[in-house]
């Protein structure tokens, strides 16, 4: 997705002011060019970034997740729907095969297919009656639960580091 157009997702879709849209931008961005630097990726085109493809690794479809504070504290954020009720990065539609997850000392990829079923094996059953619309839900209460924000369409919902152990595809350590 090209900065214009992420710019305006983040501002008017999310409704963020200009400082924590171009904070968001920096995140994304100083993640993909730590992942690009690491592994030699291409980045993708932009009708495959619109797909949740960020990157060509090999013959991998890699959507990356730049480092979030959540994840300094070992959670991860699975988006099943965006704010307008299109398939979200971890949806079942989404055309990324991995997702790649920056910790504080490595990425970790995962291949996304395994992901969301991890993510539907530990969260209660799926029904649009059991997603919780809060804003700003912490990761430790969203764990495991559905989660949208009030007025928008998404979904998604909290899962640590530690219960994907098992499916981890690969991790990319970080040079300190």
């Amino acid at each position: 997705m090209s900065s214009d157009s992420l710019n305006t997702y983040l501002k008017k879709g999310l409704q963020q002011s200009d400082d924590r849209a171009k904070h968001c931008i920096s995140i994304g961005k100083d993640g993909e060019d730590l992942f690009k630097a690491l592994t030699g990726a291409l980045k993708s085109e932009l009708e495959d970034d619109k797909k949740h493809i960020d990157f060509y690794w090999g013959d991998k479809f890699v959507d990356v997740k730049g480092l979030k504070p959540m994840h300094k504290h070992g959670f991860i954020l699975l988006e099943f729907l965006n704010v307008w009720g299109h398939h979200g990065w971890c949806a079942k539609d989404s055309k990324a095969q991995y997702i790649a997850f920056q910790f504080p000392d490595r990425f970790y990829v995962i291949d996304k297919d395994k992901l969301r079923l991890k993510a539907i094996e530990l969260c209660d059953k799926f029904t649009p009656e059991n997603v919780t619309r809060k804003n700003r839900v912490k990761p430790s209460q969203g764990l495991y639960k559905w989660i949208g924000r009030f007025s928008k369409q998404d979904v998604f919902t909290y899962l640590r580091i530690e219960d994907v152990q098992d499916i981890i595809f690969e991790e990319i350590m970080i040079p300190m």
